[in-house]
């Protein structure tokens, strides 16, 4: 990413108010906002922000197991607890965060009190804005679709996890992910000699 992505603000990227609903309202309701505000999630709140719902928890916790979305609550099929980001962070931080995290969708917090929700940023927003995040993005579906056996291979594309630059050639070190320079890089501290500890 060149200096001027890196400046750019995951709270910049907010533009719609958050849609929220109580809990304790049918998943019929949910579906209902999502068409009329053509969103892909609703926010649910009671006293305080309590969980999420999309239209895959839809598709997967309802009507995927036959069940009635008149009858079976949003409390009961949302998402929980709602993973959060501060306006603050970059772009790129937040992506790593959505793809840790297995996530499409996460809520964006006011960097001053993380109290106050701002909206939602989906993956495609970010993707839109900015579409280098790809190689992330890429990374996150080559791991999810690999054997266990096959997590960790020799090389991979993306970002290192020390300098932040972005490599083609990464190899994954101790749990890192790390292009060949810094590889190269070794801490003082871990060559000692024999002579030192005598």
């Amino acid at each position: 990413m060149t200096n001027d992505d890196e400046e750019v603000l995951v709270g910049t990227l907010v533009k719609s108010p958050i849609i929220s609903m109580p809990s304790n309202l049918p998943v019929t309701e949910a579906a209902k906002l999502m068409r009329n505000h053509k969103i892909g999630s609703v926010i649910i709140k009671d006293d305080e922000i309590v969980g999420i719902i999309t239209k895959g928890d839809i598709i997967q916790r309802v009507l995927g197991r036959a069940f009635d979305p008149g009858i079976v609550l949003v409390g009961d099929a949302m998402s929980k607890p709602v993973s959060f980001v501060s306006s603050d962070e970059s772009l790129d931080v937040t992506m790593r965060q959505m793809s840790k995290l297995k996530i499409e969708r996460i809520l964006v917090v006011d960097a001053q009190d993380s109290s106050k929700a701002l909206g939602i940023v989906s993956t495609n927003d970010l993707l839109t804005f900015a579409p280098e995040l790809l190689a992330i993005r890429r990374e996150q579906q080559i791991i999810m679709s690999q054997p266990a056996s096959e997590l960790q291979p020799p090389h991979l594309q993306g970002f290192c996890d020390d300098c932040g630059n972005y490599s083609a050639n990464l190899s994954s070190t101790n749990g890192y992910t790390l292009c060949a320079q810094c590889i190269g890089i070794q801490p003082k501290e871990d060559h000692i000699d024999d002579d030192e500890i005598m």
